[in-house]
């Protein structure tokens, strides 16, 4: 088929329209605002594209067979409403990957944090195993080269997004990839542009509990007061994991073991085997125990996933040593909610303790910032500098301005300076000059922030640390 995509440059969206182009479509699409890397990937496989919406994209290489939109793209987009005119087929990218993948085993994890991290690891594992699975991710995991690939094994493993699937289907995306086996992680409020409290968060959680039935399995974190609670609406075969006791899946004896973490799994009493894994934090001991627990349920033996997670080397900007200047390690990560960011921010002290932990964060959206302003107010406890850039509006960059990084800045406690700047050059001076050796750095953000880990670098080499 000759198909279409609208915001062809999202991590979801390339990643589907990379694999489309591998099945002998042919490919085109349109984004805006567009930057790497997945420009330059889709460039590379010979795809066409151009860097803004116009009516005239959609037939621009030829009338389409399926025009397929992102979940970015907003309402009233001109290609969108030209599809519509030329009475092409219009479906979101979660609804195009549940029709390619209706044959396959799906794998799907679901939750507000680590579903990246998990389905990376269920991933690899298959693939250590020699199953050759095809997957979806939200971001590229290092050991997979990709965040999409069609694979020619049974099983097919997707992150599961809670968002809505498109601005004209309201379904969350992961009831589209029709889940055989679910991993759930937790569930703590975000997204408040579509989910205005907790309560609409939950629901759409609960949407995914009650669509699996009694054949399908699911993997659910005991340790979430809010999963608990849920767990009751399904009717699937239900397994738990958690590292505090009383869960099917059981995470003991966890510590830090060089620059990762060692525990031991337990599986309805009985020891199964000590676990070590590269990635950092207890919630990624809890992520490694939740991959362990899928994996062995579609048939990998234990030995070869705890060899296969040991090996696993994590998922790009999820917690990513990017180097060390003169003494001072630099890590970039994606966390941008209250929950993400003290989980990556206890991983760091944990992790380079003794040493001095400094933020650099950049605030997602003018609605996550106004709405979860409370739980910021602690999640940078017990750094030695917190700076904060100028809110990112992605999705909300044409709505009225609600709130400010100065608003943020004013409401965090427990850290020992908190400052905010207008720029990436002002970050990296600010974070250069307060930093000493045996320090570390830590970058929180969705868009990289104009590459501020790479200038921070560029002033540390140029003068010395304090």
């Amino acid at each position: 088929m000759r198909i279409h995509f609208i915001g062809i440059c999202g991590y979801a969206v390339s990643g589907l329209a990379l694999v489309a182009k591998q099945l002998g479509n042919e490919v085109t699409g349109s984004d805006e605002d567009a930057y790497p890397p997945t420009t330059d990937l889709l460039t590379q496989a010979g795809i066409k594209w151009v860097d803004g919406h116009a009516a005239g994209n959609v037939t621009r290489w030829g009338k389409p067979d399926l025009v397929v939109q992102g979940n970015q793209v907003r309402d009233g987009n001109p290609e969108t409403e030209a599809a519509r005119k030329h009475h092409i087929r219009l479906v979101s990218e979660a609804e195009y990957w549940g029709e390619l993948t209706a044959d396959r085993f799906r794998i799907v994890v679901a939750g507000s944090a680590g579903k990246t991290t998990t389905a990376s690891l269920i991933a690899w594992i298959l693939r250590s195993a020699g199953r050759n699975p095809g997957f979806r991710l939200g971001m590229t995991a290092r050991d997979l080269g990709a965040a999409a690939a069609w694979g020619s094994g049974r099983e097919f493993v997707f992150e599961g997004d809670e968002y809505t699937s498109a601005v004209f289907d309201p379904r969350p995306k992961f009831l589209h990839f029709a889940p055989q086996l679910a991993v759930l992680t937790n569930i703590d409020w975000d997204h408040p542009d579509v989910f205005p409290d907790p309560a609409a968060y939950e629901a759409v959680f609960r949407q995914l509990l009650e669509y699996l039935g009694p054949e399908d399995r699911l993997i659910a974190n005991s340790d979430d007061p809010t999963v608990r609670r849920l767990l009751s609406r399904t009717r699937a075969n239900v397994e738990t994991f958690g590292l505090r006791g009383g869960a099917d899946w059981h995470g003991r004896d966890v510590q830090i073991a060089g620059d990762g973490m060692r525990f031991t799994a337990w599986h309805e009493g009985k020891i199964l085997a000590v676990v070590t894994t590269r990635l950092p934090g207890e919630h990624n001991a809890a992520n490694a125990l939740a991959a362990l627990a899928a994996s062995v349920r579609v048939g990998v033996p234990v030995a070869a996933a705890v060899e296969a997670i040991g090996r696993f080397q994590g998922v790009g900007r999820r917690f990513e040593v990017r180097g060390q200047v003169r003494g001072v390690t630099l890590v970039d990560d994606y966390a941008h909610n209250p929950a993400k960011v003290r989980a990556t921010l206890q991983a760091a002290q944990d992790r380079f303790h003794p040493g001095r932990v400094l933020a650099c964060f950049v605030p997602h959206t003018y609605s996550r910032t106004r709405s979860l302003m409370d739980g910021y107010a602690d999640a940078f406890t017990g750094c030695a500098l917190v700076v904060i850039g100028p809110i990112e509006p992605a999705r909300e960059r044409h709505l009225a301005h609600t709130v400010s990084s100065q608003d943020l800045a004013r409401v965090i406690r427990g850290v020992d300076d908190v400052v905010t700047v207008d720029s990436a050059r002002s970050a990296a001076y600010k974070l250069a000059s307060a930093a000493r050796p045996g320090d570390v750095i830590v970058y929180m953000s969705v868009r990289g922030f104009d590459d501020v880990i790479a200038k921070t670098a560029e002033v540390l080499e140029r003068s010395p640390v304090a």
